[in-house]
C-alpha cells in the first residue's frame, strides 16, 4: 500500500494539480500525507460535479455516494468502469479510475486526521451539491445575497484553510504556530475564502456565459466592461482584504517548510489579483493565468523568503498594497 500511496501522492497528484502540487510536495511528511489525500478526494468530487457528460441528478447521487464512502457509512465508490465522455483531462480520468484506491488509503489515516479529512470533505461536497442545485436552469442565475456567497466560499475553500490549520496543530502542536488554534482557524478560513473569491473573479466571464453569476445582484443576460468595472471594484477590494489574512497566517507559522508551502499559493494569488485588476475586459474574457515563468520565479522567491519568519508576509503586504 505504501508504494501505491507514493504513486497517488506524487505522479497522480501532479497530473491533476498545477501550483498546489508545488506546495504539497514541500510540506513535512506529517502534514503531507493527509493534505495530499484530502486534495485528491476533493478533486474526485470536483471532477464528478463538473462533468457535463452526466445529468445533474446522477452527479448529485455520485457526490452523495462519495460522501458516504468517506464517512465510512457506505461502500467504497468505484468509477473504474464508468465512462465520462471526452471532457476530462488524462489526469482526471486516471484519478476517477483510481478513486477506490484513494478511499482505501483513507482507511489507513490516523483517527484525528481522519476526522479532519471527513469534516472538510463534508463542507466541500455540500458546496458542490449546493452549486449543482442552485444553477439548474437555462437562463442566467446569480446568488441572492452576500451571505450566500460567504457560505459558498467557506464550504469549498474556507473549510480547506480550517483543515490545513487542524492538520498543522494535529501534527506539531504549539510548534505549528505562535498563535492559538482559534485565531489560526479564523485566519485560515479567510485565506481559503480569498483564494475562492479570486477564482470567481478570474472565471467571471466564463461562468457568466454558462449562466452562473456568483456575485449577488440583478444582471441582464449580457454583460460588458462597464458592468464588470462596477462589480469588480467591490469584490477585488473584498478579496484583497481577505488576502491580508493570508499574510498574517503565514507570519504566524514557526517552521520554514510550512511557511513556504502555505505562503506560495498566497503569493501566486496576490499576483493573479493584481493581474485581474490591471486587465481589460477583453483580456479577462480571453482567460487570465500567471505564466509558468512567473510561477517559477515566485517559487524561488518563496523558498528564500520562507527562511525568515516575516519574509513572505512582508512580500504579500507590499504586493497587496501595490
Amino acid at each position: 500500500m505504501k508504494d501505491f500511496q507514493k504513486e497517488l501522492g506524487n505522479e497522480l497528484l501532479a497530473s491533476v494539480s498545477r501550483s498546489f502540487f508545488l506546495s504539497l510536495r514541500f510540506l513535512p511528511p506529517k502534514m503531507r500525507e493527509p493534505m495530499s489525500l484530502a486534495y485528491l478526494l476533493a478533486r474526485i468530487s470536483d471532477t464528478i460535479a463538473d462533468t457535463e457528460a452526466l445529468p445533474k441528478e446522477e452527479r448529485l447521487i455520485f457526490l452523495s455516494e462519495i460522501g458516504s464512502s468517506i464517512e465510512g457509512s457506505g461502500p467504497i465508490s468505484d468509477f473504474t468502469d464508468m465512462t465520462f465522455g471526452d471532457g476530462l483531462t488524462d489526469g482526471e480520468s486516471l484519478l476517477l479510475r483510481k478513486s477506490h484506491l484513494c478511499l482505501a488509503w483513507l482507511e489507513t489515516i490516523d483517527g484525528v486526521n481522519l476526522a479532519s479529512i471527513q469534516k472538510v470533505m463534508r463542507s466541500i461536497i455540500k458546496g458542490q451539491s449546493d452549486d449543482l442545485n442552485r444553477f439548474s436552469s437555462d437562463h442566467l442565475e446569480s446568488l441572492s445575497s452576500e451571505e450566500e456567497l460567504e457560505d459558498y466560499t467557506y464550504d469549498v475553500a474556507g473549510s480547506v484553510g480550517v483543515f490545513w490549520t487542524e492538520v498543522g496543530f494535529n501534527s506539531y502542536g504549539n510548534k505549528f504556530s505562535d498563535q492559538e488554534i482559534k485565531t489560526m482557524i479564523k485566519l485560515g478560513s479567510d485565506y481559503g475564502k480569498a483564494l475562492q473569491l479570486l477564482n470567481i473573479l478570474r472565471d467571471f466571464p466564463k461562468d457568466f456565459d454558462n449562466g452562473r453569476c456568483y456575485f449577488p445582484g440583478q444582471f441582464n443576460d449580457s454583460i460588458d466592461h462597464k458592468v464588470w468595472e462596477e462589480v469588480s471594484e467591490i469584490w477585488i477590494s473584498r478579496c484583497r482584504s481577505l488576502m491580508g489574512s493570508a499574510a498574517t497566517y503565514v507570519n504566524s507559522l514557526r517552521l520554514p517548510r510550512i511557511r513556504f508551502s502555505t505562503g506560495l499559493p498566497a503569493m501566486i494569488g496576490a499576483q493573479t489579483l493584481t493581474l485581474i485588476e490591471r486587465s481589460k475586459w477583453d483580456d479577462l474574457k480571453s482567460g487570465l493565468k500567471i505564466k509558468r515563468s512567473n510561477v517559477k520565479s515566485l517559487l524561488f522567491r518563496a523558498l528564500i523568503k520562507s527562511l525568515t519568519k516575516n519574509g513572505i508576509s512582508n512580500w504579500l503586504k507590499k504586493e497587496l498594497r501595490d
